[in-house]
């Protein structure tokens, strides 16, 4: 059984910068039918805004990774991606630890 927690991305929070759905809303194609997960550029604003990066010392709340002088344009480290990742897991195991029918 897949609860609502597990259904519901995270990252939904965030503007979405490639088809600018607004938080809380899902994002869209370029036929404006609603996409099954997020695109990867919202989940990164998602991870950039929540977590600090472990590889550069990038701040939360925005902070871009760098490498070397230079902040990277697109995506995170994947140290700070995989901590983000486990976050997520561990809240989605504790919001949906109450559901009826799922193993505990």
């Amino acid at each position: 059984m897949t609860s609502r927690a597990e259904r519901r991305h995270p990252e939904l929070e965030q503007r979405c910068a490639w088809c600018h759905a607004i938080p809380g809303l899902p994002c869209t194609n370029g036929h404006g039918d609603r996409r099954e997960k997020p695109h990867p550029g919202r989940k990164d604003a998602w991870i950039r805004a929540h977590f600090c990066c472990p590889d550069c010392g990038a701040p939360a709340e925005g902070g871009l990774c760098m490498t070397g002088p230079q902040p990277m344009t697109e995506g995170v480290h994947r140290a700070r991606a995989q901590a983000a990742e486990a976050a997520y897991e561990a809240a989605v195991e504790a919001a949906s630890s109450d559901v009826d029918g799922r193993p505990r």
